[in-house]
């Protein structure tokens, strides 16, 4: 059965424009999800569904929604967290104060909000006194509208929250029956939009924008480029793209120059090269 899940993946990823490479290791929390569903339709085995989705094409949407992975926590990657803080919103905060204009920062595939409401604490307890006059904005989006909900509520379990340090846990969370929930002063600088990436982005220009662990990891190339290269539009010339760790930029990209390497930290250029796949 669990052979037969991987086979089915491998067939209907690709005609989603996602790579089987990206759900290997992570592929049994799909199946389980695909197994329930199936059992909703009385379908026996995957063959039966695939023939269900291909009498059914609205069911695509469904197997869409059930191929969403949201692995996240607090301050994840801390050696990511530690460079902005002490290397990149630094700059960038003082470039936006000499322009006198807001430092704009996009948090795509924001999931239950655990990495915007990162960004807001490490404001909030090391730039708020230094750049005091600095309209800090954060856009976190996500194509899940029940993540959206539990990232506004904002409570989460201990095991979320154990890379914070300790300090900013007990300044900035109460104990609640649900868990640990964040004070509501850390999310009124942030807007959290249901959007999914592939067919929509937010307005404005950005100064800073991390989608970590989602198109690089997820989404098949030409996808990837088209993404990529629609971020080039929203992001300022000096602007930084940050990937999960594990991830790079497609080689058929160019515009951005590595800032971290080993971080996979880009910085948009003065003057970005647009590619157009054929």
């Amino acid at each position: 059965m669990k052979n037969d899940c991987a086979i089915f993946l491998q067939w209907a990823l690709p005609q989603m424009k996602m790579r089987w490479a990206g759900f290997r290791k992570v592929h049994k929390q799909v199946c389980k999800r695909i197994g329930r569903r199936m059992k909703t339709l009385n379908l026996h085995n995957f063959g039966e569904y695939q023939s269900w989705l291909t009498t059914h094409p609205l069911e695509w949407e469904v197997l869409d929604g059930m191929c969403r992975i949201t692995i996240s926590r607090f301050y994840r990657d801390w050696a990511v967290f530690d460079f902005l803080k002490d290397e990149i919103l630094p700059r960038l905060a003082h470039e936006a104060t000499l322009e006198k204009r807001p430092l704009r920062c996009w948090s795509a595939g924001c999931a239950s909000g655990e990495e915007p409401y990162t960004l807001s604490l490490i404001w909030h307890f090391v730039f708020k006194e230094k750049f005091p006059k600095l309209d800090f904005q954060i856009i976190a989006t996500d194509v899940d509208a029940q993540l959206l909900e539990r990232a506004k509520i904002g409570c989460y379990t201990l095991g979320s929250l154990k890379g914070l340090p300790k300090p900013w846990l007990a300044q900035a969370f109460s104990v609640k029956d649900n868990g640990y929930c964040i004070h509501s002063c850390f999310g009124k600088n942030i807007e959290w939009m249901q959007q999914d990436i592939r067919t929509s982005f937010p307005t404005g220009m950005f100064d800073l924008l991390l989608c970590r662990n989602l198109v690089a990891t997820y989404f098949e190339p030409a996808l990837q480029v088209a993404i990529y290269n629609q971020m080039k539009s929203v992001l300022r010339p000096g602007g930084v793209l940050v990937l999960g760790c594990h991830e790079k930029l497609t080689e058929r990209l160019e515009g951005f120059s590595a800032k971290v390497e080993k971080l996979n930290m880009y910085e948009m250029s003065a003057n970005p090269i647009f590619f157009h796949d054929p």
